[in-house]
């Protein structure tokens, strides 16, 4: 199916799809991107297939230029040649910083076993791809290779069985739930986010996986409970109806980076709930500290001591390496510079006790 009608079938199953334009009281961040998300619909109410994926608020993050047959098919010869050119006059310098991080990661990903996760999932054959660095038989950007490396981390540690119900917090676009469903084909995947987001991971999923069975906000009724619904399924939950599940209990609860953005009381609401608390395993990547006094880099206070309340067992915990070495230019003090992130992240599984 098109873009436009996954989108519009979408929309006409979320009678509340424009209410999160009046959610009160959201972190600086999430409130500009609900505003601007609305904003790329089209005068037909639908996305276009260049920004469903990728667009002004949200992207791939990027990935190192390269003179490939995808990038001038992607954004035509003039464009890339053009820009080609541009950074390896001008940006040498954060060009390298680039590659040097891609090559960390891919080695960090080699080096728990994704080695054969990062040849069969090749970013640029996925739906809306823009961006992509082919490299050792395989294509990758920045946000794919977290994905990759969150896979294989999943299987390494055992966080789900083949017919488990897996609940992720903040799912973006659907990428890495696509990946992890290739090796859990039977997992239901319930996805929690702001409409237009859970609009992007449907027609991400729709398009990869026609024939799952896709279950959307207004018929989210029609089941008892997550685990009754069918195996292998796509469940799409907006941030409003969280309290429909969130007295649940799952094989497997996930939340990637957004939940150290959010404001107090919105972080409470997830990390005090049931399924948060008592669910058989929760994997969690966020920042150390949610916003340094030096950089305040999002409206939140949220720090690591705000997740070490859920009093379940510790089975995992270091550095989240993705990225980790990094340099992002930026101001900083009146002074422009290739810095380093102003937190680290952290990465954790606990399970229930």
């Amino acid at each position: 199916m098109s873009i436009k009608i996954l989108t519009q079938n979408f929309i006409s199953h979320a009678p509340e799809f424009y209410s999160d334009l009046e959610l009160n009281d959201l972190d600086s961040k999430h409130a500009v991107i609900v505003k601007d998300a609305y904003d790329f619909l089209d005068d037909e109410g639908t996305y276009k297939a260049n920004n469903f994926r990728n667009w002004t608020t949200q992207t791939d993050q990027g990935a190192p230029m390269q003179m490939s047959a995808f990038n001038i098919y992607t954004h035509g010869f003039p464009y890339t040649f053009l820009k080609f050119l541009f950074v390896k006059v001008f940006r040498r310098d954060t060009e390298r910083h680039l590659l040097n991080s891609f090559m960390d990661d891919i080695s960090i990903i080699k080096s728990i076993g994704g080695e054969s996760i990062l040849k069969e999932n090749p970013v640029h054959t996925s739906p809306g791809a823009t961006e992509a660095y082919f490299i050792e038989g395989t294509s990758v950007n920045l946000r794919w290779l977290r994905y990759i490396y969150i896979t294989q981390q999943i299987i390494n540690h055992n966080l789900l069985s083949d017919t488990g119900v897996w609940v992720d917090v903040g799912s973006y676009y659907g990428g890495y739930q696509s990946i992890v469903r290739k090796y859990f084909p039977k997992t239901t995947i319930v996805m929690v986010d702001f409409h237009h987001q859970l609009c992007r991971s449907y027609i991400f999923l729709s398009k990869i996986y026609q024939d799952a069975e896709h279950i959307l906000p207004d018929q989210l009724s029609n089941y008892k409970s997550l685990e009754s619904m069918p195996k292998g399924s796509f469940v799409y939950v907006p941030v409003s109806d969280y309290y429909k599940i969130a007295n649940q209990k799952v094989d497997l609860v996930t939340n990637f980076f957004s939940l150290g953005e959010m404001r107090r009381e919105f972080h409470s609401v997830y990390m005090h709930s049931t399924l948060f608390k008592e669910s058989k395993k929760v994997y969690l990547i966020n920042r150390f500290i949610g916003s340094p006094f030096f950089e305040k880099t999002f409206d939140t206070d949220i720090t690591i001591i705000d997740y070490m309340s859920n009093k379940q067992k510790i089975d995992y915990f270091d550095i989240f390496p993705m990225s980790h070495y990094i340099l992002v230019k930026r101001e900083l003090f009146g002074r422009i510079a290739s810095r380093n992130l102003s937190s680290s992240y952290f990465e954790i599984m606990t399970s229930s006790q």
